[in-house]
């Protein structure tokens, strides 16, 4: 058949008579130059018609006239830009223990699925299907809403980079986050698990996460340094986290909003006081042997209480 020339200059389409495309329509459009030869680099379109051929070939100019690199962009699968946004952009900016989240995300979750599908071909439907197999398999809301910010804002940065034009991220349906209903203590309850950490070393700390509301391991991360006890506030500047990498280390709070001065009620200085006076018999009896971090809340040897201990 006669290759039929396009009116706008766009290529020629026409259709294949041998070949694994035998009977498809086909054509071109030069989206690049080879930066070591020099020659144009071009993309071709098939499909079962003339007319899907052209309405995907005009799509491509758009994208072009847009700015838009496809020819960066025909290179990559979303796999390897996902890995690329997470190493050079992500990384520097996320904690340790949150990025140790992310790449059990992106491994577990994120990279079987959608991994090996060109970047530029990715769609909301791809996406969605992987968010409906993970609550199929029973996965938590809060965890499919995790990796859809990391698809959302790796799609978002390859806009930024002019990769696509489009995030096909913004379009998905994400599950309601399921609402636990917390069950307080009563006044009975709490009086008598207040009498039960009577003789317990960590006495304090156990008063402390229930009269200020502080995480675990905010609690956990406090130094002698953060409390005033003539104010009676403490300062949470940082915070115990577990990591694979690393163990037990020492973080910056999440946002700045999670830096914060809190008074303290009189009962829990005057706990924190005793505790002093007990941390100091111990320190002595251990002499060399203990390690000083500063910290409130620590084992008899001065190190890190791991929060499940």
């Amino acid at each position: 058949m006669k290759k039929q020339r396009n009116a706008n200059g766009e290529g020629s389409i026409h259709q294949r008579k041998s070949g694994i495309h035998e009977g498809k329509w086909v054509s071109q459009i030069t989206i690049g130059t080879d930066p070591d030869t020099g020659k144009p680099k071009r993309k071709t379109f098939y499909g079962k018609t003339r007319l899907e051929v052209k309405a995907k070939m005009k799509g491509a100019m758009k994208e072009l006239e847009k700015g838009i690199d496809l020819q960066a962009q025909s290179k990559l699968t979303f796999g390897e830009w996902l890995i690329t946004r997470m190493d050079n952009y992500k990384k520097m900016e996320a904690r340790l223990a949150t990025w140790e989240n992310y790449q059990r995300s992106v491994k577990n979750h994120i990279y079987p699925e959608l991994g090996n599908i060109p970047l530029g071909n990715l769609n909301t439907n791809d996406i969605q299907k992987l968010y409906n197999k993970m609550k199929t398999n029973k996965s938590a809301s809060a965890t499919i809403r995790r990796n859809h910010q990391i698809i959302n804002s790796c799609l978002g940065q390859a806009i930024k980079n002019r990769l696509i034009s489009w995030n096909p991220a913004t379009a998905v349906t994400l599950p309601k986050l399921e609402t636990k209903q917390i069950k307080a203590m009563t006044k009975d309850e709490m009086s008598a698990f207040i009498d039960s950490i009577e003789t317990e070393i960590l006495r304090a700390a156990f008063l402390t996460l229930l009269g200020t509301g502080l995480r675990l391991g905010e609690v956990l991360g406090l130094r002698w340094q953060d409390i005033d006890f003539r104010k009676k506030t403490i300062n949470i500047v940082q915070a115990l986290v577990r990591t694979k990498s690393k163990g037990l280390i020492m973080e910056n709070p999440k946002t700045e909003k999670s830096k914060r001065l809190l008074p303290i009620p009189n009962e829990i200085a005057v706990a924190i006081q005793l505790h002093r006076m007990k941390q100091g018999k111990i320190k002595r009896h251990a002499k060399e042997n203990y390690v000083n971090n500063d910290l409130i809340f620590c084992t008899n040897s001065g190190k890190r209480i791991a929060e499940n201990q």
